[in-house]
């Protein structure tokens, strides 16, 4: 490791610059943003646009959404396993390095080098700055696209919030009402006692049939752990060991590396962080796939259980819609729920969004342009977004999805009819069963 130091303290006291060493710097060209899985960062996926909505003959008279927290940070698990088994990765890619093994340019090198991290187990799964400027960020741009709806002046009977029983819920609820309404009154904001098992806004902690047949079932990661033994990710695992210098690294190291480089840009909007580069585009894109495989079977289109069982929420918004269209409940400007990505993909499962023709497989992804990728419809901060409109043909319902318009499945058009929507859902959604969808028998 000797050479290694010497040359960084030469080119740092000379400022010279450094990525004439051993080549490319592939990391220079490669944005890894696109392939983070669900650790892919909100400012990726926000709509930048925040001019007033308009819909001509229409007026926005009430607004809903649900929304995935902000960027935290990683479980104990994974803390644990960032602070001791990257420094023992870190220090054998440098002597690899020096011994003349690998293929990085010498500014990665340099990065890995000054790499080291601070993150505490104490610090387990909560709500990060980034997370907190990603929920102000999206309250501010909503207020600026519905003027007229949603004011800074805050009451309780014109807005409700909730929010589940975790740090980076309730955080990111705090943040949100601070974009809409400023620090001083955001203060103010009531938020109903937290429940741990929420059955509105984290509906899937109360189905034992789900928790049996799907979350706690190895079978459900089967088409995942055959994509780890295949081809694909046996060739990610043999590229990144001969960019770093090893023989051969295990999945779990590699696995390590790509989940740091998720997080750790996730975090930081300037800085880069050394374990994106060990990987391609190519690479970075198996990676993201095998992620998808997971969150594919076990909250996504995988299992009917998955989305059948989302009836509350979308329960939620359509009595909420109906009542304000007669009349009954005229107080409620805003409902907004901060709750998880369990939530928010069978959410989004259960309206029939990003819904690919065949399953997601270990053996077909060289073969499918898929809908499903968590790195487009769960990053940090995904939300769900609808607003009723009272137009001059009646009353209609718009969705956004990472703040962009989608068509609700059922309807050609946007904003559509309340009562097609109504319609659409009736005997699935409205009459809603829960308890018998989630039960053993």
């Amino acid at each position: 490791m000797k050479s290694f130091l010497v040359i960084s303290i030469s080119l740092i006291v000379l400022d010279i610059d450094y990525t004439w060493a051993r080549g490319f710097c592939m990391s220079d060209e490669l944005d890894p943003q696109p392939y983070l899985g669900a650790k892919t960062p909100y400012r990726t996926r926000m709509n930048p646009d925040m001019s007033p909505i308009i819909i001509h003959g229409c007026e926005a008279v009430q607004f809903w959404t649900i929304v995935r927290h902000g960027t935290r940070y990683p479980s104990a698990k994974v803390i644990r396993s960032m602070k001791e088994g990257l420094p023992l990765l870190k220090d054998s890619i440098l002597r690899n390095y020096d011994g003349g093994r690998g293929s990085l340019c010498f500014k990665e090198l340099y990065n890995f080098g000054n790499w080291s991290t601070n993150v505490e187990e104490a610090n387990e799964k909560q709500l990060t700055h980034e997370g907190e400027d990603e929920m102000q960020d999206l309250a501010e741009r909503w207020l600026n696209r519905l003027p007229s709806l949603l004011t800074e002046n805050y009451d309780n009977s014109s807005y409700e919030f909730r929010h589940t029983a975790t740090q980076r819920t309730a955080l990111s609820a705090r943040q949100f009402a601070t974009g809409l309404f400023g620090r001083y009154k955001a203060a103010h904001v009531w938020y109903p006692e937290a429940i741990a098992r929420d059955p509105l806004i984290r509906f899937y902690k109360l189905c034992p049939r789900w928790k049996k047949d799907v979350d706690k079932n190895p079978a459900s990661l089967t088409e995942k752990m055959l994509f780890q033994r295949g081809p694909e990710i046996q060739g990610v695992l043999k590229r990144v060991s001969d960019k770093l210098g090893f023989p051969s690294l295990t999945y779990h190291d590699v696995h390590l590396m790509y989940v740091t480089c998720g997080f750790e840009t996730a975090w930081s909007k300037k800085s880069r962080s050394p374990w994106c580069a060990p990987f391609s585009e190519e690479d970075l894109k198996v990676m993201e796939y095998n992620e998808d495989l997971e969150y594919y079977w076990i909250d996504g289109y995988g299992y009917e259980i998955n989305y059948k069982q989302a009836c509350p929420p979308l329960k939620d918004l359509l009595d909420r819609f109906r009542s304000r269209a007669l009349g009954k409940d005229s107080q409620k400007k805003g409902i907004f729920y901060f709750t998880h990505s369990g939530t928010l993909l069978k959410l989004i499962s259960r309206l029939g969004l990003y819904k690919d023709e065949e399953k997601l497989r270990s053996d077909n992804f060289s073969l499918l342009k898929r809908k499903w990728r968590t790195s487009e419809l769960d990053s940090f901060g995904t939300n769900l977004a609808f607003i009723l409109f009272k137009c001059d043909d009646g009353f209609k319902i718009a969705g956004y999805h990472q703040e962009k318009p989608f068509i609700i499945p059922g309807c050609e058009d946007h904003p559509c009819p309340l009562d097609r929507v109504l319609a659409e859902y009736e005997s699935t959604v409205l009459m809603c069963e829960f308890a018998k969808t989630c039960s053993l028998k």
